[in-house]
């Protein structure tokens, strides 16, 4: 991996404005553990999965995503179906896709991580046709994420979900969904339904505890017609892994996924949100190549 020039592919406006205060050091920490770094600056949201295909058709076999969990999406949905390799340098508010693949948490300890590591393949999922490396949820997340996107700057990832996901408990309530996994209906009243790839999702809740990137297979929440109290409790044992109680939150795993509603919902993919009527989920198995 060392011998050919990786291609960084950097947010700007990720990390409080850090990525465009790295974009002209990023070059030189690489260099000083061995390893080659040309840099590009994403000109806009949107616009990192042209710049991580135009780089593969260019010869990259390494691209590295700097910024936060929405970019390496993004730079993801850029690269599949091809054999290069995606690596992070993670300094967005989450970080929870580099979090599940074992990168450090602190941002020095990254380049030299990276000049060790080796590549693995790992599934993808689809949701309405759109990639995502880490989960997919509709209902509450994505309520969740729309706050936590603007507070998260302030108060830190951590504390910025926390936050959000009480402010959301206390004026989203469990709306009807048609849910069928695998062809078995479920369908009732949800607080959420979170296909999970990866074990952590919304700045360190342990969403799926037994979840494995290169199983074919998504772990799938489903949060019942909860009352506030009972949300509120969920959220805590949600940080540790144990909300699943299998009588207001079951656990399945699954790899068809399709959800009806009634009315449009925010959906969350990676930290990115849309507002969709319905909602299609499919596994595609070690369909990404990434640097752990």
């Amino acid at each position: 991996m060392a011998a050919e020039p990786w291609l960084a592919i950097v947010n700007p406006v990720a990390g409080k404005g850090a990525g465009a205060k790295l974009a002209g050091t990023l070059a030189s920490t690489f260099a000083a553990v061995g390893l080659r770094v040309d840099v590009a600056r994403s000109p806009g949201p949107g616009e990192c999965a042209r710049l991580a295909a135009a780089a593969i058709d260019d010869g990259y076999k390494v691209i590295l995503s700097v910024g936060g969990d929405g970019t390496a999406n993004e730079i993801a949905n850029g690269m599949l179906g091809s054999t290069a390799a995606l690596a992070l340098y993670p300094i967005g508010t989450g970080n929870d896709f580099a979090r599940n693949l074992g990168y450090p948490r602190r941002r020095k300890r990254v380049a030299a991580f990276l000049a060790q590591a080796t590549a693995r393949e790992i599934d993808t999922g689809l949701a309405n046709g759109r990639a995502f490396v880490n989960h997919a949820s509709i209902g509450i997340g994505g309520v969740v994420a729309e706050r936590a996107r603007g507070i998260g700057h302030y108060l830190g990832p951590a504390l910025g979900y926390a936050t959000s996901s009480l402010a959301a408990i206390a004026s989203f309530r469990p709306v009807p969904m048609r849910v069928t996994i695998d062809g078995e209906r479920r369908d009732g009243r949800y607080l959420i339904v979170v296909a999970s790839n990866g074990v952590r999702f919304g700045g360190g809740m342990r969403a799926a505890p037994k979840a494995q990137l290169d199983d074919g297979w998504f772990d799938v929440s489903l949060a019942g017609d909860l009352g506030r109290r009972a949300a509120v409790a969920a959220l805590v044992r949600l940080y540790r892994g144990t909300h699943v109680d299998g009588v207001r939150i079951h656990g399945v795993q699954g790899r068809e996924i399709d959800i009806e509603l009634d009315h449009a919902l925010p959906m969350e993919l990676d930290g990115e949100v849309a507002r969709v009527r319905s909602l299609s989920i499919r596994m595609t198995q070690r369909s990404l190549r990434v640097l752990a």
